[in-house]
Order: structure tokens, then sequence, then C-alpha cells
């Protein structure tokens, strides 16, 4: 048999966390041909497949490759380690630390809060991934992630603790706060708290829904900004901006509050980096 190249290996893995040669690439930061490049290297090497197309184009390791998949990952959470320990020896946090949270925590709260976390430690480096779907720690593709609701699935992999509470609010544009219809949520949403809220207190006598229903906070915000209609929002983000007035709703029921939950992978490589941005977040929402 060929020697085995170790970034063949890594490239397995990822095909294992990512199920596709897409996913692959994009956990990698490289093409997928590439991808394709270094997969077909490695069965060369080896001498037998290690990956199968299944249903929906997917990839399947055949189970010699997901043995040979499993030892690659050790092999990447040592190699992680070791390099945790030289950051531990430096007395330095250093390293990527992957979080990811929706959209409008991530654009509208972390972003700009970051400097100061990255300030306090130049060596770090914080990949914020703006995302609805919710990614997962368990095949690696975050480190960290921001969850809306006390989790459910994850088991002894996934570590979760609460750090927070969103307070909602109602809001309208700066003209007229109390004015309008409300902009609701689309069908695929409507189970969230805040987008049953919504669709209650538009049923009631005297309120009416808007014309508009969006698919996310993010776009609920930027309508109401715009005069289109009223909705409720975190009130630690929209509280913040000048276009947005806060009012009382007539006549409604009390408003939702959802919790903030921090979800880790039980076994972290660079635990020193992963524990300093944790410690901001709890910090962050806790104040």
């Amino acid at each position: 048999m060929q020697h085995m190249n170790w970034y063949d290996l890594q490239v397995l893995a990822a095909v294992r966390r990512g199920g596709s040669v897409a996913s692959a690439a994009r956990l990698l930061g490289i093409d997928q041909t590439t991808v394709s490049r270094r997969i077909a290297q490695l069965q060369e090497a080896a001498g037998v497949d290690l990956v199968v197309r299944g249903a929906q184009r997917r990839l399947a390791l055949t189970p010699l490759g997901e043995d040979i998949a499993a030892r690659a990952l050790a092999m990447e959470r040592e190699a992680d380690a070791a390099a945790s320990l030289l950051g531990d020896r430096r007395r330095a946090i250093a390293g990527t630390v992957r979080l990811t949270a929706v959209p409008m925590l991530v654009n509208r709260l972390l972003a700009p809060a970051s400097g100061a976390l990255l300030s306090a430690h130049p060596g770090l480096t914080l990949e914020l991934v703006p995302e609805n779907r919710d990614l997962s720690l368990t095949r690696r593709e975050a480190d960290l992630a921001l969850r809306l609701a006390r989790p459910e699935t994850g088991g002894s992999d996934v570590k979760a603790r609460r750090i927070g509470v969103l307070v909602y609010r109602a809001y309208g544009a700066s003209a007229g706060a109390g004015a309008g219809a409300w902009v609701s949520y689309e069908a695929a949403m409507a189970h969230l708290p805040h987008a049953r809220w919504l669709e209650r207190q538009a049923r009631r006598a005297g309120e009416s829904a808007a014309g508009l229903r969006v698919a996310d906070a993010e776009s609920a915000f930027e309508a109401v900004a715009a005069g289109i209609g009223r909705s409720i929002l975190p009130a630690m983000i929209a509280d913040g901006d000048s276009r947005l007035q806060v009012f009382e709703p007539v006549d409604a029921e009390p408003l939702p509050e959802r919790e903030v939950w921090l979800l880790s992978h039980a076994q972290q490589p660079n635990a020193a980096a992963i524990g300093a941005v944790s410690s901001w977040l709890e910090g962050f929402f806790a104040a």
C-alpha cells in the first residue's frame, strides 16, 4: 500500500462530518474539486473504496472508511490538543473558534461587540456564522452555538447551559410607533413564541396583520424601521436603534421571552480559546 497523506485523511474526516463534497469543502475552506481529488488519491493509496455515492448524491463511507475517518478525527483532536498546550505554555489564548447563531444575533449583537474580545486576545480568531439552520456541533460544523431554546438533541457529545434571556417589546417606526398593522411570520416560523404572539394579537378586535410576512427577525426589524408595520423584537437589539420606538400594545397578553443557550462540544481540543469566547458570551448576555 502506498503512503497515506495526512491531509487526505483530514479530507476524509471532513466528508464524514459533512456528508457531501460541498459540505467537506466548506468545512476545510477549499474547493470541491480539491476534495474529490484528495479522496481519489486516498483511495488509490489504500487500494480499496473508502467512500460510496448514496441517495441524493450524498457521500457515505464504507465500514473501512468509517474506521479510518474515526482515527483521523482522533488524530485531529490530538494535534489540536498539542497546539493548545503550546498556547498554554505561551500563556496566550490563540486559535480559531467558530461560533454560530441566528443572523440577528450575529449581525446586530455579536459582530459589533467582538472588538473587546479580540483586543483582549490578539492571537484569537473568531469566526461568526449567521445561520438560521442549526449547525451540528457533533459533526464539527461549529465549535460553539447559541440557541434560543433549550436544545433537544446532541446527547452526551454536547454540553448546553442557559446564559441569558431575550426580552421582547413591541416596536414601531419612530414616527407613529403604535400605528399600523402587525408584521408577522411565514408558516414555517409559526411555532416560535414571538410568531405565535403576533398571530394571536393580530386576531384581536381592532387589530390586523400587515400584508407582509417574514422568515426571520432580521427582516421584521427592517420592515418595522421602514414604517411597514409593527412587530415585537428583542429589546437588547431594538432599543439601540433610533429608527424604532417602543410602545405598549392595547389589551395585549404578556410579551414572550426566549432563553439563550450556549452549546459546546463535550471534548474541545482548543479548550483555552473556546473557554475565552464562552466567558465573553456569558458576560455579554448577563449584562
